[in-house]
């Protein structure tokens, strides 16, 4: 009886998982990983919100909504969301926008430097287009995108 409980469970849990898709996707703040991660949602201008789940080094997106990810006739997705950093108490709101084809991609690297930090400042500010409270450098394996 035991071992057919057990084995239940286990069953039970490869289908809750196998319905997940796991993105590698690391958030970096200030040159750290940044460990808080909520309200994690991606959206395009011809698809409705998604909530995803953020857990260091992956994002969990069910299958569904990474099928209406790829499906979808946008170029690139707005990806938002709130942390926590070391230093601050408070919650920082952040909204990057990433090209569609990155999450088809081994993994994602997010680099976000703060403006207020006087060293990435001074580093960043002349390359920046507007001016935004962040500086944000997208890595995969094959390319890189500055915003």
């Amino acid at each position: 009886m035991k071992k057919t409980m057990v084995m239940i469970c286990c069953l039970l849990l490869f289908l809750c998982n196998a319905q997940l898709k796991k993105i590698n996707f690391l958030i970096m703040i200030d040159e750290k990983p940044c460990l808080i991660v909520s309200n994690l949602q991606i959206e395009s201008q011809s698809m409705k919100s998604i909530n995803a789940n953020y857990n260091v080094g992956a994002i969990d997106i069910s299958e569904d909504n990474y099928s209406t990810m790829i499906d979808d006739k946008s170029s690139s997705f707005n990806l938002t969301f709130e942390a926590i950093l070391s230093k601050n108490t408070y919650l920082s709101i952040y909204s990057i926008i990433i090209p569609k084809f990155f999450f088809n991609q081994k993994y994602i690297i997010v680099n976000i430097f703060n403006m207020d930090n006087k060293i990435y400042r001074k580093k960043y500010s002349k390359l920046m287009k507007d001016k935004s409270k962040y500086y944000v450098v997208i890595e995969t394996p094959n390319s890189m995108r500055f915003n």
